[in-house]
């Protein structure tokens, strides 16, 4: 995956509808757990507002992983592709040089995924 930084708005979406239909055997609260995690990163970053802070950012999608990780255990064959793409998608977080935009897209990504899976009749 390229960085989040310079991925454009049509590949972004692009991908989040192939991954949210690729996703729909994940159940909805499996989802909605992880959502429920980004949604706080989300809310944290818009707080901090122009006293962005990159290191808390990172640390707080790292942790995403270990979280992802811990729903791929219960439930290998359905969300172990789904935390192998939420690890790829943090690793190009990481590779971003402009980590603003690359936040803004991660979260675009992620709600996007989201949304495509509902609308792809996700369980």
């Amino acid at each position: 995956m390229d960085a989040l930084d310079v991925i454009t708005p049509e590949k972004l979406i692009s991908l989040a509808e192939d991954k949210g239909k690729s996703f729909k055997s994940i159940k909805t609260n499996q989802i909605r757990n992880f959502f429920s995690a980004v949604i706080s990163i989300k809310n944290k970053v818009q707080m901090m507002g122009i006293y962005f802070k990159e290191n808390e950012v990172k640390s707080d999608l790292l942790f995403l992983k270990p979280k992802i990780a811990y729903a791929a255990g219960r439930q290998p064959k359905t969300v172990k592709p789904f935390k192998e793409f939420i690890d790829e998608t943090i690793d190009a977080w990481m590779k971003a040089a402009d980590k603003r935009k690359a936040t803004k897209n991660f979260f675009i990504l992620i709600e996007g995924i989201i949304a495509y899976h509902k609308f792809h009749g996700g369980d």
